[in-house]
């Protein structure tokens, strides 16, 4: 079947939206990729099995104003008519929008066309927009393009009109039936690992730390809401203690250099290296060089409904993992042994977890176990499987008889499954 996928920023790349698309073509559909263009790059292009369509550019327009024009905003004609015009001329027959802010260009596009539309949830939108509210670099534009009011009300007139909702955790699966989204309709698909990613990964070697000495890793954005300042501050709280704490830090953002100025203050510069951005594959071959990875994120509502693709990165490179009290993450490091969990923004609680895994074999322990976890449970093949069996079934409902045999075996998604469930 040929499906319109719609992604609101540039492709390549994304990690979640190479793994859907992907699976997608190796179930036998057809995917058709519309996504934006700042980089002002082909605007049709074939790429690992799928065909991308990127946003015309409007070469009349200043160049911030042409930027500016191709926003993903809740309802940007520019969009509306280049997805319209794309998945028409393609003949789409179903539509997966990935996450809020295109979702009711989406349904209008599909309501224009009679094809169903998959919202992919990957996060609590309007919970982020209300954390950007919090950062020192907030803007008045904020105000009208990412206002997390506007935000939860496209949220709540959305979702409950989408043929299909895909999440990536539970909780936000229960969420969203309180918000009135059927749970038949609710499928889980989480950030999960490819199993070969996990595999290779598996296979490089360790470097065993030196004697009295702990090595994190943290890989990501850096921003006020991730809580890199309480990791430095828990180190800054260990410079005495025999254990010699260091932190790797990959990724940039818009607290980088209030956390390099929070390290100088605390005396621990020479223990936190700040590497800036680097290629994904590049970070994920050293992660065998450390002990732990960190996910110290605030317990917001935006982390609070969402599982981050690191977790399943350090467990499947068999490094011992601390997360905050986000329930999604606690749980899943909790139940699988895979670390330790601190109170959120609790710098003695994080302390206490890292001192423990500085005891010798405790760190190599927890990794074993969340390695074993990646490998049997939680890797993508499960979510995948879900997650076209879903769209099997929508596609199904929607035009009775147009499937084949292959989609009419298992035609249930197992919606409410666990992550990992077989």
């Amino acid at each position: 079947m040929i499906v319109g996928k719609i992604w609101d920023s540039e492709y390549p790349w994304d990690v979640r939206v190479e793994k859907v698309c992907h699976s997608l073509v190796q179930s036998g559909h057809q995917v058709e990729l519309v996504c934006r263009n700042r980089r002002r790059e082909a605007l049709v292009e074939s790429c690992d099995g799928l065909t991308i369509h990127r946003m015309p550019v409007a070469k009349a327009l200043p160049k911030a104003l042409e930027r500016a024009s191709s926003f993903p905003a809740f309802v940007n004609p520019r969009w509306y008519f280049h997805t319209l015009r794309t998945f028409r001329d393609r003949r789409a027959e179903l539509i997966v929008c990935r996450d809020l802010p295109l979702a009711p260009m989406a349904l209008a596009v599909g309501h224009s066309l009679s094809i169903p539309v998959i919202i992919d949830v990957a996060e609590h939108y309007p919970g982020l927009l209300r954390d950007l509210y919090n950062r020192e670099d907030f803007r008045l534009i904020n105000l009208l393009v990412r206002n997390p009011a506007l935000a939860a009300l496209v949220e709540r007139l959305s979702l409950p009109r989408a043929a299909g909702v895909w999440v990536v955790v539970e909780e936000m699966a229960a969420r969203l039936k309180g918000l009135g989204v059927p749970g038949s309709r609710i499928t889980l698909v989480s950030n999960t690992p490819l199993p070969s990613r996990a595999a290779l990964m598996a296979q490089r070697p360790r470097v065993s730390s030196p004697a009295n000495q702990l090595r994190l890793v943290y890989l990501g954005n850096v921003e006020r809401s991730r809580g890199l300042g309480v990791v430095i501050e828990a180190i800054g709280l260990m410079r005495q203690e025999p254990l010699r704490v260091t932190l790797d830090v990959f990724g940039d953002g818009t607290s980088l250099d209030q956390d390099r100025r929070q390290a100088r203050e605390l005396g621990v510069s020479d223990r936190i290296v700040f590497h800036g951005r680097m290629p994904y594959e590049d970070i994920l071959s050293r992660l065998p060089e450390y002990d732990v990875g960190v996910i110290p994120h605030h317990a917001t509502d935006h982390w609070n409904y969402t599982i981050q693709n690191k977790l399943f990165d350090y467990m499947a490179a068999g490094l011992a993992t601390i997360v905050s009290s986000m329930p999604p993450a606690a749980r899943i490091v909790r139940e699988t042994g895979a670390g330790l969990v601190f109170s959120d923004r609790d710098t003695g609680s994080l302390r206490e977890a890292i001192l423990r895994l500085g005891v010798p074999g405790e760190a190599s322990a927890f990794g074993v176990r969340g390695q074993t976890a990646v490998r049997t449970r939680y890797n993508w093949s499960h979510d995948a499987a879900r997650m076209v069996a879903s769209l099997d079934a929508v596609l199904r409902s929607a035009r009775p008889g147009r499937l084949g045999p292959r989609a009419e075996e298992g035609s249930n998604p197992s919606i409410s499954a666990p992550a990992g469930s077989k």
